[in-house]
């Protein structure tokens, strides 16, 4: 069965990150869509072995509640990676019905390490004079991608620069570890006792 244009060039940007993602290249390329997205989230969580760091609205919706997603995610919990999920749109009726926290809440109780917490903060880039939000998704410090348009999904990534993605994990951590930061109970959100 022949591809068409667009599965394509999906498959061709996925080998790309790929190669990146591989090789180390300190790269910085643009991402756009969801489509897009996955792919570079994909693959932070692949080449990731420690930390993974997320600031997103609430996670409920396309490629948060994505399977490819959620199972990219869970291959790296199931290596005994260390998730933060930080939150500024979160919605309990929306989380209750997600496969994500399910799948959250399920690793949670098997006492993999694991936080989320909801904020109020609505973090933009210092050098975006109109202070558009940003949301962004840090491995290791050292694989980033930063979503620059969060409803049109643009986002500026690299695989390997640890001198922007450290800066980021820094300011995130600071966020993460703000009083004003309140953890959300998933195991209790879904009805499971601890």
């Amino acid at each position: 069965m022949k591809q068409t244009k667009e599965e394509e060039e999906l498959l061709k940007y996925k080998e790309f990150v790929k190669m990146l993602s591989d090789t180390s290249d300190d790269r910085i390329f643009l991402n756009k869509g969801e489509k897009h997205a996955l792919i570079v989230l994909e693959s932070i969580f692949r080449q990731s072995t420690e930390n993974v760091r997320i600031f997103a609205g609430n996670l409920c919706r396309t490629v948060g509640n994505d399977a490819e997603y959620i199972s990219a995610l869970s291959n790296f919990i199931d290596k005994n990676g260390k998730v933060r999920i930080l939150l500024n749109d979160f919605d309990e009726n929306l989380a209750k019905k997600s496969n994500l926290y399910k799948r959250l809440s399920y690793f949670k109780r098997m006492g993999k390490d694991i936080i989320v917490k909801r904020t109020t903060a609505r973090p933009y880039r210092e050098s975006d004079s109109q202070k558009r939000e940003v949301h962004f998704t840090i491995g290791d410090k050292r694989a980033y991608r930063i979503e620059t348009d969060i409803n049109q999904r643009t986002a500026q990534c690299s695989m390997n620069r640890p001198s922007v993605a450290c800066p980021i994990a820094d300011f995130y951590d600071t966020l993460f570890t703000d009083k004003q930061s309140t953890e959300i109970n998933i195991i209790e959100l879904l009805g499971y006792n601890e």
